[in-house]
């Protein structure tokens, strides 16, 4: 028993990431734009708002064509923070050896909650877009992504302290993600 356990981490160094697994996970850094209407008894002023954040990501690979991703983000603006959580479909087109460049579909939801305000405060809604970018073969334990997603939603949050309505249809997002593959 003892033998083949101490082979194991020789087997392990010598295993390529895609022979070890198809599903990998890793940490991305978001700049999120979101654009927001807020509407104050019968005016409304329009404006996007920029942000930095993080997010989890889990990706598994099918047939080396198709990527089936999910995704945890948080984002955390001036006024407010987002969460969100989706999944994503994307087609894969190979460029070479190390890099690969994808286009797809992503959907799943998204709140916002307020500063000052409580979890019971949250507003939630939808996610539906697309996205587009490119992956690379860093080394043989790293993979960094670069993308860009474009997202419909209806968020609305009522803004108790000061009366208004604020309102984001559009969320978009360029990320760079780190994968580290064992």
């Amino acid at each position: 028993m003892f033998r083949r356990v101490r082979f194991l981490p020789l087997l392990l160094m010598t295993t390529t990431p895609a022979q070890a697994s198809d599903l990998f996970y890793g940490l991305g850094v978001i700049n999120q734009k979101v654009d927001v209407t807020v509407t104050s008894g019968g005016s409304s002023a329009t404006g996007s708002e920029s942000s930095s954040g993080l997010a989890l990501f889990a990706d598994y690979y099918y047939r080396s064509k198709y990527r089936f991703n999910g995704t945890l983000g948080y984002v955390d603006y001036t006024d407010f923070y987002t969460l969100s959580v989706t999944a994503s479909a994307d087609y894969l087109f190979p460029y070479d050896d190390r890099t690969t460049f994808f286009a797809g579909v992503t959907g799943g939801g998204i709140s916002q909650v307020y500063n000052d305000s409580s979890l019971s405060d949250m507003a939630v809604s939808y996610l539906a877009g697309y996205q587009l970018g490119g992956i690379w073969l860093a080394s043989r334990n790293i993979m960094l992504e670069l993308g860009y997603r474009q997202r419909s939603t209806d968020l609305e949050t009522d803004i108790t302290s000061t009366g208004a309505v604020a309102t984001v249809d559009q969320v978009s997002e360029t990320y760079l993600s780190v994968y580290f593959l064992f």
